[in-house]
């Protein structure tokens, strides 16, 4: 089985068939995996602030979530924040989102070119997408499994390429057939393999230290936690369903 992965959002697709698991961990991915798992509502996702206004206004009773350079978007009703989520679950209970995003949002549009359904993957909910991804696999007879890191604007960045080298590390150890790793996987997981403690990473990373600067670390521990939901958001076109 292959597994290849995507540093960032600038880097070209393979071209096998590959069931794909989109990762942003600071903050996009995890703030859907958040989402979908605390309030049940539907997630519309776009790269572009008119558009998800334009969809405000045909859905006026969803969520508006947003952010660009890592600063809540104006007159949007909340950041790109899982825990500013959490804080306002009363508010948005049921009700359906509009998500856009630096990096995330621009990725999951390039992964929905080539694919009918993405998984959205983070620490949160690893090893639930995971297993969903291998259950694909086998059920609908893809050559492997993709995950693609959406960086920050177009470059690597230690958050999400940690969360994937971790994800090849446990896929290795679970896959009973014979596991084939392009290049950016192996290194990815030699990195997985050399660090430690999530949070450090997290602290660390470009991402991280970014939205450090606005005092936003308690999003950055809520993103480290390993597993805490047991839910797999999937991507079909423009919509995120649990």
């Amino acid at each position: 089985m292959q597994i290849s992965v995507l540093s960032s959002v600038s880097e070209a697709l393979p071209g096998k068939r590959l069931v794909w698991i989109a990762l942003d961990v600071i903050r996009a991915t995890s703030t859907i995996v958040t989402y979908v798992a605390e309030s049940g509502g539907h997630v519309f996702v776009t790269d572009s602030i008119s558009y998800a206004l334009e969809q405000k206004k045909s859905s006026p009773s969803s969520v508006l979530i947003g952010e660009r350079g890592g600063l809540k978007i104006e007159g949007f009703d909340f950041d790109n924040s899982p825990t500013e989520i959490i804080a306002n679950l009363g508010h948005i209970n049921g009700r359906d989102a509009i998500l856009t995003t630096t990096n995330g949002t621009k990725l999951l549009a390039k992964l929905q070119a080539i694919t009918q359904t993405v998984l959205i993957g983070s620490f949160l909910n690893i090893s639930s997408v995971l297993k969903k991804a291998l259950q694909m696999v086998d059920a609908e007879k893809y050559d492997g499994i993709g995950i693609a890191c959406a960086g920050k604007e177009g470059r690597l960045v230690g958050d999400d390429f940690y969360c994937a080298g971790m994800m090849v590390q446990k896929l290795r150890s679970c896959i009973n057939a014979e596991v084939s790793l392009d290049d950016v996987a192996n290194t990815a997981l030699a990195w997985a393999e050399s660090y430690g403690e999530v949070l450090t990473v997290l602290k660390k990373s470009e991402s991280g230290q970014n939205i450090l600067r606005y005092g936003k670390e308690k999003d950055i521990v809520f993103c480290s936690q390993l597993d805490l939901y047991d839910v797999v958001p999937l991507a079909h076109g423009n919509i995120i369903t649990k």
